[in-house]
């Protein structure tokens, strides 16, 4: 956060009120913080101030300095304290050790992975994924490093690669040697123990211990019982029997239903967005992972890969998350050693490795099969969106079209209803045309009072509107884009030795899988077919083996259901002898 240069936007010295302020929420966000502690932190005759920096990454972030030392750094959802901070009050929070080597490579700029931590089970703190911890080496216990969690404690201690720690703030960052603060070093502090004895004893109460069942025989002989002896047994021995027996399978029942329960909690899908991201990720590391072929590009991943995963009564979009990028939902994920991104061309970022060793992917309950809607295999190229040309309001007709709000989508037969209710309304029809009214004459940029056609002034609103295009998956999501997709092009071409190939282009926009439609148009066609790009193409093309225009456009047209007006060239090419 502070390894390149910042600036400072504001210095100002906090009143007594914003003192209590800061003094209540370090109390509120840190358990073990009492107010001996705090008193330490933020002592009462303190000359305290708060300073707003604005980093390299154009966040702004604040930092409470109290008598000339940063005591804690205000991200505006939470704080952390800083290494001074810890330096006073060691046990704020969680801190793991690392080996003393790791320290200086941290401070270069290089993340902390978990072959750097030392992992002693009898002296590890336990905290959970996101929580705010810090790492002291193992010849010092003074804090050198403050962070976020990427993974949990208990994932940390059998975790054996990847990064585990997203760093807020190092010992001898720019932070550290700002001119601004007292001249701040390290000291010698004995590392923090903590008793695991402790922690069971804490939450031995939670536990649910069943009775212990006797899986050996035992090895006292029994008499033998005699065969074929009759014997009367009085109702009231059998109806004690009865009841022994279901007081006795009571809890095999509640066993299961624990059983069926923690798997349901196990299984549980994540309500937020940012976790539903994360765990179809894994469901595709963990279902795809051995068998996808690399690269991949990072918009085939989110649409054919991660999609077919979401749940069919939930909707994954990316730009309702934290993140609103794919681009850094993964940086995110590379971080945690998930995945490994790298751009492939100019402009084009694609998956280049996948961990699939990682704990997180091990340890995670993918659903044992893809959801209905998902391709099956790469042999089947995945059905087309359902394509509408949609037109948005702008605000030279929100007044015709209110209450709509700008921005809503309309198709043109809705266009053409709103203007005849608005006409009808306000008695504005006049055979066959329209008496233009003051909203009206905004929105076909003519005079009020003039009378126009119906088709003058439905094609004059049409060209104040927003161009978009609808696409509906067939998970259920649907993306709008505020352009008109540029149609399917098909174009027969003579290559080397006088043998024509056809190259189908801008197949991508409208959701197919080149390598699995090469793959399925090559047992139907039975002819070559594969994926290039020419030297004039912007993206990627489908290459088949001799004029395949008219196969091309039966299959789009006919079997994937894409509109003529969408395929360039379609009437021609289906007309074509095959």
């Amino acid at each position: 956060m502070f390894a390149k240069p910042y600036k400072l936007k504001s210095n100002n010295t906090l009143k007594n009120s914003e003192k209590k302020y800061l003094v209540q929420r370090i109390q509120n966000e840190f358990p073990k913080a009492t107010e001996e502690k705090v008193k330490e932190l933020v002592p009462i005759k303190s000359n305290s101030s708060c300073m707003k920096l604005i980093l390299h990454s154009g966040d702004t972030v604040g930092v409470y300095v109290v008598d000339g030392v940063p005591m804690m750094i205000d991200l505006g959802e939470k704080l952390v304290p800083t290494v001074c901070a810890l330096w006073k009050v060691n046990d704020l929070i969680p801190v793991i050790s690392i080996h003393s080597p790791v320290l200086s490579k941290v401070q270069g700029g290089a993340p902390l992975y978990a072959p750097g931590i030392v992992t002693d089970s009898s002296k590890f703190p336990q905290f959970p994924r996101g929580a705010v911890i810090a790492a002291c080496t193992t010849d010092n216990g003074a804090a050198g490093i403050i962070g976020r969690a990427v993974i949990s404690s208990a994932d940390l201690l059998i975790a054996t690669m990847g990064v585990c720690l997203e760093t807020y703030h190092v010992f001898g960052d720019l932070l550290c040697k700002d001119t601004k603060f007292s001249k701040i070093t390290r000291p010698k502090i004995d590392p923090a123990v903590y008793d695991i004895t402790d922690v069971i004893s804490s939450d031995i109460s939670q536990l649910r211990i069943q009775p212990v069942k006797e899986e050996w025989p035992s090895l006292v002989k029994e008499p033998a019982a005699v065969t074929n002896e009759p014997m009367v047994i009085p109702e009231s021995v059998q109806e004690m029997q009865s009841e022994s027996t279901s007081v006795q399978e009571e809890p095999d029942i509640n066993d299961s239903v624990d059983t069926v329960c923690s798997e349901d909690e196990e299984d549980k899908i994540p309500s937020d967005m940012d976790g539903l991201l994360r765990w179809c990720l894994l469901s595709f590391l963990k279902r795809e992972g051995k068998h996808i072929e690399l690269p991949l590009k990072t918009n085939l991943l989110y649409k054919n890969h991660l999609m077919p995963y979401c749940p069919p009564d939930r909707t994954l979009d990316v730009k309702k998350s934290t993140y609103k990028k794919m681009g850094k939902f993964l940086e995110a994920m590379e971080r945690e050693g998930l995945v490994q991104v790298r751009e492939v061309d100019k402009g084009v970022d694609a998956l280049v490795a996948l961990q699939l060793a990682h704990p997180l992917v091990r340890h995670h309950r993918a659903p044992a099969a893809r959801p209905a809607g998902a391709p099956s295999g790469p042999s089947q190229a995945p059905a087309p969106p359902r394509v509408r040309e949609l037109h948005c309001v702008t605000a030279h007709v929100a007044e015709i079209f209110a209450p709509l709000k700008k921005g809503s989508a309309l198709s043109a037969t809705e266009v053409r209803a709103a203007l005849a209710r608005y006409a009808a309304a306000r008695g504005l029809s006049a055979r066959g045309a329209v008496a233009l009214d003051a909203a009206l004459a905004k929105a076909a940029a003519r005079q009020p009072q003039e009378l126009m056609k119906w088709e003058e002034l439905m094609s004059s609103v049409l060209g104040r509107m927003t161009p978009s295009t609808e696409m509906s998956f067939p998970d259920g999501t649907v993306k709008l884009t505020k352009s008109r997709l540029e149609p399917i092009k098909m174009q027969v071409v003579t290559r080397s030795g006088n043998k024509k190939v056809t190259l189908v282009s801008n197949l991508e926009a409208f959701g197919f899988e080149l390598s699995s439609l090469a793959h399925a148009s090559q047992l139907r066609v039975g002819a070559a077919c594969g994926v290039t790009r020419s030297a004039a193409a912007r993206a990627d093309q489908l290459l088949l083996q001799g004029d395949q225009t008219h196969f091309v456009a039966k299959l789009l047209i006919e079997e994937y259901g894409l509109p003529k007006k969408f395929v360039e060239g379609a009437d021609k090419a289906l007309n074509k002898k095959k």
